[in-house]
């Protein structure tokens, strides 16, 4: 595990980038677009990072995956930079720049991370790394606290950048220390879906992923919009909210993939996890303008997301080798079609029923990935 530390460092500083900007960008978009358009831009910059993911196993052919990394950290952190000087419409391009890439360079971590794994650890070592990455993207919200503003949440795409420099020098490092890395050949061809839906399991586990991909993605678009524009909290209450509520990210994850390795196996948890997420959906409509209520039900969504988060990513990594990287490409895709079916929700239910009810769409679709969990083959 020690020679993967630089890669957690890494994965780190490009949490509290992603942390940073993850709930302000709804609002931010929101100053210079209405809401229609602001989903159609997280729309948009979700299928630019699918196409990325498909054209993933010719990069990585052509590039390799040290090159591939600081290229693709470096697009992040122009676009973040960029960000944090628009005072336009054109704000657009740098946004869809980030959203393109930074879930590929979470995606070449992902590819570090197991071909330094062993099978028999790997629900700890993604535990552990699970840790250190949500520990960046909780304490992210508190930059946003800290530095934003009603009128202008630029420091914080400013801040963001130059949480990136670490990272970018860490991908030299690796690209200098290549040699060292078990190499693969990656081929240049496409994504193998046929491969991937023969495997019930891994198809199981996938679906159970993709449900908890569109609650992040709608839950990071609207409900900040919710949350601000709707009940009025404002940028110092948000700020301590989201980060509280990210906490369990932190502090459950390792010990459930060490538990997940060693007593329970993934199924129970998992299903746990999306039943106390759909009962605190269940619970958000009725919330007024509490401080209190929102910082105790937000982090009891995350209790469950967080249990189901490590345990698809330990079993989906237990059913895969390193060299998988195809099969590895289609459950990273996941991410970005996750944005696209939260943000296409959203706006549907938003056009048809109350801002509140958005929420009640969300826990059916987590009650499904609770069906689709109880299918899984168990690991122990």
């Amino acid at each position: 595990m020690f020679r993967l530390i630089p890669v957690f460092i890494a994965s780190f500083f490009l949490s509290l980038n992603f942390g940073a900007t993850l709930y302000v960008n709804s609002v931010f978009l929101g100053q210079f677009f209405p809401s229609f358009v602001v989903s159609l831009l997280f729309l948009l910059g979700a299928v630019l990072n699918i196409i990325l993911f498909m054209l993933s196993p010719k990069l990585l052919n052509e590039l390799g995956k040290e090159k591939l990394l600081f290229i693709t950290i470096l697009i992040t952190a122009l676009s973040t930079l960029a960000l944090s000087t628009a005072w336009s419409s054109a704000v657009a391009i740098p946004f869809l720049l980030y959203s393109s890439t930074i879930f590929i360079v979470y995606y070449l971590i992902d590819i570090f991370v197991e071909e330094g794994s062993q099978d028999a650890f790997t629900g700890e070592i993604r535990g552990v790394y699970g840790t250190v990455m949500n520990g960046g993207i909780a304490f992210g919200p508190i930059f946003s606290s800290i530095l934003g503003a009603e009128s202008d949440l630029r420091p914080i795409y400013a801040l963001g950048a130059s949480l990136l420099v670490v990272p970018l020098f860490l991908s030299v490092y690796l690209i200098s220390k290549k040699s060292s890395w078990q190499k693969r050949r990656h081929e240049p061809i496409a994504l193998p879906f046929l491969i991937w839906w023969k495997k019930e399991n891994i198809r199981a586990v996938s679906i159970a992923k993709f449900v908890l991909e569109t609650f992040f993605g709608l839950l990071i678009i609207y409900t900040p919009i919710y949350l601000h524009d709707v009940l009025g909290f404002g940028w110092g209450e948000l700020g301590v909210i989201f980060s509280v509520s990210l906490l369990p990210f932190i502090l459950l994850e390792w010990p459930a993939g060490e538990l997940a390795d060693r007593f329970w196996g993934e199924k129970e948890m998992m299903s746990t996890g999306f039943f106390i997420m759909g009962v605190a959906l269940l619970i958000m409509p009725y919330l007024d303008k509490s401080f209190i209520a929102w910082i105790l039900v937000l982090p009891l969504s995350r209790i469950g997301a967080s249990l189901v988060e490590i345990t698809t990513e330990s079993y989906f990594f237990k059913k895969i080798r390193a060299e998988d990287t195809g099969i590895l490409s289609i459950f990273r895709l996941l991410r970005p079609a996750g944005v696209i079916s939260g943000a296409v929700i959203g706006a549907l239910s938003l056009s048809l029923f109350p801002f509140q009810a958005i929420f009640l769409v969300l826990a059916v679709i987590v009650f499904w990935g609770l069906w689709e969990s109880l299918y899984l083959r168990d690991t122990l």
